[in-house]
């Protein structure tokens, strides 16, 4: 049996702003600012596992177990994949969302977005909200709509932030405001004006 020690392609942490390689051991969660440009940053400290992963040759398995892997016709599969049902070994099992896959289910699966853990983009609800407020502000006739809007994208931002483990909610909170302002000073507007109307 060849216990091998799992490699990873991460060069370490840089500035999101500038690129520059920070110092690994001087990151800690919470603000940072970088020493190149100065600018500032949101970081999470992580500090990976030592991952070391087992896997046995077919000629060792014996007749039980002398089902190899689709990809690596030497070692012994460990388990199928959930989706295409491909025997896999150690090397090639993922386990994402309580799911078994392998690679070319979880690559085909992360390029669909069905994977939250595998998602890298995120809608930014702060900027969305801010839009809203702002075009509310210039459309006045579509301000409840638009206002509301406002509210929702702002909630959401704010649901994104404690679920992603950041701080700073002054964009949420601003749209949210703004949003509540516009929706309530629109519909008393437009009572005024279909009260005057009579």
């Amino acid at each position: 049996m060849a216990t091998l020690a799992a490699r990873s392609d991460f060069g370490g942490a840089t500035c999101p702003h500038c690129r520059h390689d920070l110092d690994h051991a001087r990151v800690t969660s919470g603000r940072q600012h970088c020493p190149r440009c100065g600018r500032a940053f949101q970081a999470l400290r992580f500090d990976p596992p030592d991952v070391t992963v087992s896997v046995r040759p077919v000629e060792q398995a014996g007749p039980e177990g002398a089902t190899a892997c689709a990809g690596h016709r030497g070692n012994v599969a460990v388990a199928n994949c959930g989706r295409c049902g491909v025997f896999m070994c150690e090397l090639c099992r993922i386990e994402a969302d309580g799911l078994i896959l392998c690679p070319a289910c979880f690559d085909r699966l992360a390029a669909e977005g069905s994977l939250a853990s595998a998602r890298t983009t995120f809608r930014d609800y702060g900027r969305m909200g801010l839009t809203y407020a702002l075009a509310g502000m210039l459309l006045w006739i579509l301000a409840v709509p638009l206002g509301l809007g406002a509210i929702y994208a702002g909630v959401q931002e704010i649901r994104q932030r404690k679920r992603l483990g950041e701080g700073s909610i002054g964009r949420a909170t601003t749209a949210i405001v703004l949003g509540s302002l516009e929706a309530a000073g629109s519909v008393v507007l437009l009572l005024m004006l279909f009260r005057s109307g009579k």
